[in-house]
């Protein structure tokens, strides 16, 4: 069966995938024009203004909008290589594009049954405003066709792509993003791939990314290098002591188990909340209390937020894979797609 939380959300209503800093940050991409980096745009009392200096005062909102750009190219991209694909298709088997869809994509893809539409009407009666089962039936099963269709689309495009030669040679933009000596990572130092994820520990959708990197994590074993990086947004007060505390823990060797127990056990990030996960993992208490009150790893923590900035990283999670950003909580089959592009090119 079907993942129920993706229809639900369809079904709710549409949510953010990532936690931002604000909403006048989003931007429309720039379209690209190749210059002369020693192009002159501005003089100042005589003194030149080059496109090269401007650019790189200018490198942290560009890295964003470049990769917006790019992810907008890819998508049509692929659509692009569908379309022909499909028309190949349809002229080998002497059929409308039309019916070619109908016969392998709408005449395959059977009725909802009725057992998920009560299930999804009980999970999201609350959502619905009073309205019946009778009165929402129409709508939940309009999406769940509608996700289904999706879902078969996209399965006959993939089986009509290894029935022919596509090679795709638009290179995605990379960011060179810092790893301090210190930063906490998991995996072998020389794997082929490097993860560097920059997260907020009050924000919910770090929260829903991190099993889908503990499953890669243990899918790529060996072939990944997991880095963390603090990146606690101002709306969030508690952010900032959750980093300082895992921190701490890092002190006595537990990051990982106290990183990932920020993320996935429920609390407060009080004073107290964050002493009580550090006892339960079993942290020397004076010690932790010590560093805690200490603040010595804040200028650590505000240098990552600046190195995350520096690249682009607007909001929480953000993902750079082999310098690849891939921004907010994501299914696990995009993390794949691009760790396997990776791993195919060598790293």
């Amino acid at each position: 069966m079907r993942s129920k939380s993706r229809v639900v959300l369809a079904v709710a209503a549409a949510v953010a995938a990532a936690c931002s800093r604000s909403r006048s940050e989003v931007s429309t991409p720039p379209v690209a024009v190749a210059a002369d980096p020693q192009e002159k745009v501005a003089e100042v009392d005589g003194k030149p203004i080059t496109r090269a200096d401007l650019e790189k005062t200018a490198a942290e909102a560009l890295a964003g909008l470049r990769q917006q750009e790019y992810e907008t190219l890819h998508r049509t991209l692929d659509d692009m290589i569908a379309d022909r694909l499909l028309e190949r298709e349809a002229a080998a088997r002497k059929v409308t594009r039309e019916a070619l869809l109908k016969a392998e994509v709408d005449d395959r893809v059977p009725p909802p049954n009725p057992a998920l539409l009560d299930a999804l009407y009980k999970q999201n009666e609350h959502r619905f405003q009073g309205k019946t089962r009778e009165e929402m039936t129409p709508e939940i099963t309009r999406v769940v066709r509608e996700q289904d269709l999706k879902a078969r689309r996209q399965a006959f495009n993939e089986e009509l792509r290894t029935k022919a030669s596509v090679k795709v040679t638009l290179e995605p933009p990379r960011a060179h993003v810092a790893i301090p000596t210190d930063a906490p990572t998991l995996g072998p130092a020389k794997a082929p791939v490097t993860m560097v994820e920059f997260s907020d520990y009050q924000c919910p959708y770090c929260r829903r990314a991190q099993g889908v990197v503990d499953e890669l994590v243990v899918r790529y074993k060996d072939k990944l290098r997991l880095v963390h990086r603090d990146f606690p947004l101002d709306g969030h007060p508690r952010a900032m002591p959750a980093a300082r505390a895992a921190r701490c823990a890092d002190e006595q060797g537990k990051f990982w188990d106290y990183h990932r127990g920020l993320l996935t056990s429920p609390g407060d990030f009080s004073e107290e909340d964050l002493r009580r996960r550090a006892t339960a993992l079993g942290l020397n208490a004076s010690r932790f209390d010590s560093c805690l009150a200490s603040g010595r790893h804040d200028e650590a923590i505000r240098a990552s937020v600046q190195d995350g900035t520096r690249v682009g990283v607007t909001g929480t999670p953000a993902f750079f894979i082999n310098g690849r950003m891939l921004f907010g909580a994501r299914p696990i089959e995009q993390f794949q797609e691009v760790i396997d592009a990776e791993l195919r090119g060598g790293g």
